[in-house]
């Protein structure tokens, strides 16, 4: 059993899931140390990181060596933008800013092959050795990001119609504070913030889907597990870099 049919089986129970994001850093080592680390997936980003779907393929094929599963955090919803990831060997992809059937619909076609999209046959990495078509539209995840009150609003609609279709849901926590009208990251939020993440919470596990949100450091774990999240998104590649020289700093200056 490769990594991805082992993440599908703790997405499926709910088991707890650690990520991190890689936004900058396009070095081939990082898959190896994230498997020792025993990260169950990597997210890549390519809405608001340096990648984009042609440059993502060696990254891609270093997660099948060392079986690390590789997540694409996509433009937009659009199918270039998807089948091109695919095609390039990840294995599923984050829909940013979902609040729209449309969107999931789409997202569908053009990540899975006939009979239930349209995804192109095609691209160097496309397909793992030996893997099925039938296995093929198994094995690519689309996950949810929930970003604004609407999504929070729809999910429940959008689970009841296509969770067959989706294997998690993990909450983007600064857009969904700018849309709901703060004006600054660093403003206390209110009470309606803090609901809207605890449904999206509540929401997933009345359907089965594990569910989790973007967490900065430890504090934000800790917050985040007592409500209900089981997906861990933890910081990016010099996010984790930074806390951790840090730390050494503080260790070195607390000698005697």
């Amino acid at each position: 059993m490769h990594s991805v049919e082992l993440l599908r089986e703790k997405l499926a129970k709910r088991e707890r899931i650690y990520s991190t994001m890689l936004c900058e850093w396009n070095n081939t080592r990082l898959p190896g140390i994230y498997k020792s680390c025993g990260l169950d997936f990597i997210l890549i980003d390519l809405e608001h990181g340096c990648f984009y779907p042609e440059n993502i393929g060696d990254m891609a094929q270093m997660c099948r060596i060392v079986d690390i599963p590789l997540i694409a955090r996509i433009q937009d919803c659009e199918y270039h933008c998807i089948s091109k990831c695919i095609d390039m060997g990840a294995d599923g992809i984050l829909l940013p800013r979902t609040e729209s059937m449309e969107q999931i619909e789409t997202a569908i076609r053009s990540i899975r092959m006939h009979p239930y999209g349209k995804k192109g046959v095609g691209g160097r990495a496309c397909m793992r050795p030996g893997e099925t078509i039938a296995e093929f539209n198994q094995n690519r995840l689309i996950f949810l990001q929930i970003e604004s009150p609407l999504g929070v609003e729809l999910l429940d609609e959008m689970l009841t119609k296509y969770g067959d279709q989706v294997a998690g849901v993990i909450i983007g926590p600064f857009d969904l504070t700018a849309a709901m009208g703060y004006n600054t990251f660093k403003e206390q939020r209110g009470e309606e913030y803090y609901e809207a993440i605890r449904k999206v919470f509540r929401v997933s596990k009345e359907h089965g889907k594990s569910a989790g949100i973007f967490m900065e450091n430890n504090s934000m774990i800790e917050k985040w597990h007592k409500e209900g999240a089981n997906i861990y998104w933890v910081s990016t590649e010099f996010g984790m870099l930074s806390v951790e020289a840090g730390n050494v700093r503080k260790l070195i200056m607390s000698l005697e």
